[in-house]
C-alpha cells in the first residue's frame, strides 16, 4: 500500500480518518500492516492491499490469508469472526469468488484491450476528461481498463471485492499513480464527494441490487463530476439473442452450481464450436453487410477472450439485464445530467452530477 492512500480514505464505518501500523515495507510500499480506526473497526494490510471489509464479509480475508494472521497474531486486535455468512453477504461472496477465480485464470494484458477501453469510454464528451483527476474505479476486475485510465488521469483507486484485486495489483504493478484496496461497493472507504470521475465497467448488474450500489457510487461524486458505467442490456422478443440468452439462463441454473475448475474444461468444447460456427465465418465474409451476426465481436479479439466471456456468462451467481428505459431512470433518479447511453454488446452510460 502507498503511504500517499491514507489521505483518500476513511473508515467505512464512521467516517473517520485510520492510523497505519507498519509490519513490513519496502520502499515506501506497506507489504503488511494494519489500519486501525477510533471506531474500533480495523483492517489489515496483505500483500500490499488493504483488506478493507466489514461485518460477516471479513471472512473473505481470515480464509484466503490464514498465514498472515498466524504471523502477526500478537500485533492484531482479535476479534471473533464467523464463517456463517447469511443474505447478501453470502451472495457478494459467492460472486467475488467466481470473479476472482476467472480472472486469476484469464490474467492476460493484451494489445486488444487499449482499443476496448475507447469502446468503453466511448460516451464520454473526450477522454481528455480525465485529465488530471481523481478518479474510481468500481469492480476493476484484472485491472485492464485502470492501465488506461492511469496514464490520463492524476491517480487512480482501484476496488474490487474479492483476490482479483490481486491480479489487478500485478498486472499493474508499474504504474505509479493507482492505488488497490480491497472493498465492498456498498461500503466504501471514502467520503462523500470524494471523486472527480467514476467508472464501472460489468459490474452493477451482477450485485444483489445493482440501482443501490449505484446510488452509494454517485454518492462519491463531486458536484459537475461524471459517472461512467457497462450493463448488460436484454434483448427483444423473438431475436436470436433472446432465445440464446433464455437457453443460457436455463442452464446456468446448473453452472453457477459446478466447481469452478470443472465449469473451465467444460467452457472449452462449447467456445470451440462458438467460434467455428459464428466467429470464423464471419472473419470470412466480413466484407459483407452482417451488423446482427451473432458473436461477431469475438472476430477482433483471440480464442481466449470468447473463452473467458462464456465462463463469465455461465459462473456468475447474478446476472441482471436492463432496458435503456430502465437505466435511463437510475440516472434520472439519481438526478444527473447530461446522460449519454451507446448500446454496443450492452448499455454504455454516461451522466454528471
Amino acid at each position: 500500500m502507498k503511504k500517499k492512500l491514507l489521505e483518500l480514505i476513511v473508515c467505512p464505518v464512521c467516517k473517520n480518518k485510520l492510523t497505519l501500523k507498519t509490519f513490513k515495507e519496502n520502499r515506501e510500499e506497506i507489504e503488511a500492516g494494519v489500519l486501525l480506526c477510533s471506531c474500533g473497526q480495523f483492517f489489515p494490510i496483505i500483500k500490499n492491499i488493504p483488506r478493507i471489509l466489514i461485518g460477516s464479509l471479513r471472512v473473505v480475508v481470515y480464509e484466503r490469508f490464514p498465514d498472515f494472521f498466524k504471523e502477526y497474531k500478537n500485533l492484531l486486535p482479535q476479534e471473533k469472526i464467523s464463517k456463517e455468512i447469511k443474505g447478501e453477504d453470502l451472495k457478494k461472496k459467492k460472486t467475488s469468488e467466481s470473479f476472482g477465480y476467472e480472472w486469476e485464470k484469464f490474467p492476460e494484458m493484451i494489445k486488444e484491450w487499449e482499443k476496448n477501453f475507447k469502446l468503453y469510454f466511448a460516451p464520454l464528451p473526450k477522454l481528455d476528461l480525465l485529465e488530471g483527476k481523481t478518479i474510481l474505479d468500481a469492480g476493476c476486475g484484472k485491472g485492464r481498463h485502470i492501465f488506461y485510465a492511469a496514464k490520463i488521469a492524476k491517480e487512480v483507486i482501484a476496488v474490487d471485492l474479492g483476490t482479483a484485486i490481486d491480479v489487478a495489483l500485478y498486472n499493474n504493478r508499474n504504474t505509479e499513480n493507482v492505488y488497490f484496496i480491497q472493498a465492498d461497493i456498498y461500503n466504501l472507504p471514502f467520503r462523500a464527494n470524494s471523486f472527480d470521475f467514476i467508472f464501472s465497467l460489468g459490474v452493477l448488474h451482477h450485485l444483489p441490487t445493482p440501482e443501490e450500489g449505484f446510488s452509494k457510487l454517485v454518492g462519491l461524486l463531486k458536484n459537475g463530476a461524471g459517472i461512467l458505467i457497462y450493463v448488460y442490456h436484454n434483448f427483444s422478443n423473438g431475436t436470436f439473442n433472446f432465445y440464446l440468452s433464455a437457453l443460457m439462463n436455463f442452464f446456468r441454473r446448473i453452472t453457477i452450481k459446478i466447481p469452478h475448475e470443472l465449469l473451465y474444461v467444460l467452457c472449452y468444447p462449447i467456445t470451440i464450436l462458438s467460434y467455428c460456427t459464428f466467429v470464423l465465418p464471419y472473419r470470412v465474409f466480413s466484407k459483407k453487410d452482417k451488423s446482427n451476426w451473432p458473436l461477431m465481436a469475438y472476430a477482433n479479439y483471440p480464442f481466449r477472450v470468447l473463452l473467458n466471456d462464456i465462463f463469465d456468462s455461465f459462473s456468475a451467481p447474478i446476472e441482471n439485464r436492463y432496458s435503456k428505459e430502465e437505466i435511463t431512470d437510475w440516472y434520472q433518479r439519481a438526478n444527473l445530467k447530461n446522460i449519454k447511453i451507446l448500446e454496443n454488446g450492452g448499455w454504455h452510460v454516461f451522466g454528471t452530477k
